[in-house]
């Protein structure tokens, strides 16, 4: 009897298929749920008291898992470490302590076929799944594909973080200002609307340079701030929000037609605003910037590039070739000294001798401009060549009147 057309190639798949599902190196999800409650107590800190803890916070908000898929339990499910990265335990215990059963969307999954006797394996989601299980939670929504295709997993896998595009702090910050205009009163919420109203007050968009080039989606303020990470940092360090209207407003009246703010002047005045200082006057950052314009009048190179930063770097390598770049410690000294070097009377903090960009006694090549630099050098050596003349006339000790006792 003759073979079926085709049956040699039906064959010949399924042993393929067969041999991918035998390479499969998976662990059911109820094993690697224990594996994070070991590491979170011992690594973090983090243990069962602390784990109950957060299931009492979310049973009582009284909030429940979407409806709309079905609930599976945990202990059925697998990880595909073929296809799946290893799990991240700091993502998880950040999921842990905001977790909400409203918003855990349900996992994706593929099994041969759903007969309770097929494994099934999770191809997206497995983070929220294991935090729900630390939790204490046995059950998981999730949607289920039937697929025999062992390729499958891997396949969405990818398409699922190809195609997520993650928020901006831009899309953060419309949310939480979103919220509070809903009545949200959470910590994070309420920074967002005061860091708003301080970039309100002082007549600048925060908001990013994709939105800032739209005619139609850009702000109407004349000057705009990109970095929403340093944004933060101000209402961070002030909760009120005075301190990001001030260097906000230092850097608008010193540098009145720049449009971008300068990142590096922003995060310079903020660093020396958080080191231990006397009281200052009430205007000390216009003060620090209107000096410091002196010497550079613009912010920007012709590059549209950040004129302060570049200088700054150059300086740097100047003194320590090979030294790292860090942004708040190395902006903040290079202000200072700048502000010293052009006659400021203030008597701005600083990190220490150790972190000195010695602009005022060895200034870089083409760091500031040359007629400053040539008077710097100058005035050092004119100080090298009192020291050592005073020296000089220092009178040597006389012992010639000297009695020796014998």
């Amino acid at each position: 009897m003759g073979m079926v057309p085709g049956a040699n190639l039906v064959s010949a798949i399924a042993l393929r298929k067969k041999k991918m599902r035998a390479t499969r190196e998976s662990r059911l999800l109820s094993d690697v749920i224990e594996d994070v409650k070991q590491e979170l107590a011992i690594e973090h800190g983090f243990g069962q008291d602390r784990i109950d803890a957060e299931r009492r916070r979310v049973d009582t908000a009284g909030k429940s898992f979407p409806i709309g898929s079905f609930m599976v339990p945990i202990s059925k499910l697998s990880i595909d470490y073929t296809v799946q990265r290893d799990v991240i335990i700091k993502h998880i215990l950040s999921i842990v302590k905001r977790y909400n059963p409203q918003i855990c969307s349900p996992a994706s999954a593929v099994t041969d076929k759903y007969d309770g006797k097929h494994p099934i394996y999770v191809y997206d989601g497995q983070h929220r799944i294991v935090a729900t299980g630390v939790l204490g939670f046995t059950e998981i929504p999730i949607i289920i594909n039937e697929d025999s295709e062992p390729s499958f997993p891997s396949y969405a896998f990818e398409e699922c973080n190809m195609s997520t595009k993650k928020l901006s702090f831009f899309d953060i910050h419309r949310n939480r200002l979103t919220r509070h205009k809903l009545g949200a009163t959470e910590q994070e919420v309420i920074f967002a609307k005061r860091l708003q109203d301080a970039f309100d007050r002082t007549n600048v968009d925060l908001e990013d340079k994709a939105t800032r080039k739209s005619k139609n989606l850009r702000g109407n303020s004349p000057y705009y701030f990109s970095h929403f990470d340093y944004a933060y940092k101000g209402i961070e360090a002030d909760h009120t929000g005075v301190l990001v209207s001030d260097i906000l407003e230092a850097i608008t009246t010193a540098y009145p037609s720049d449009e971008e703010i300068s990142q590096d002047l922003y995060v310079g005045l903020l660093e020396l605003h958080r080191q231990p200082h006397d009281k200052f006057p009430r205007d000390w950052m216009k003060d620090v910037l209107t000096v410091c314009a002196k010497t550079f009048p613009s912010c920007t190179t012709v590059k549209q590039t950040s004129l302060y930063k570049e200088k700054a770097k150059m300086q740097l390598k100047h003194i320590s070739p090979g030294s790292s770049w860090n942004a708040p410690r190395h902006m903040s000294n290079f202000l200072r000294e700048l502000y010293i070097v052009n006659g400021g009377k203030l008597n701005l903090p600083h990190h220490g001798t150790g972190a000195s960009m010695q602009l005022e006694t060895n200034p870089g090549n083409f760091v500031l401009p040359r007629a400053l630099t040539d008077k710097i050098r100058r005035e050092v050596e004119a100080a090298k060549e009192a020291k050592a003349k005073k020296e000089e006339e220092r009178s040597p000790i006389d012992f010639s009147n000297v009695k020796i006792l014998k």
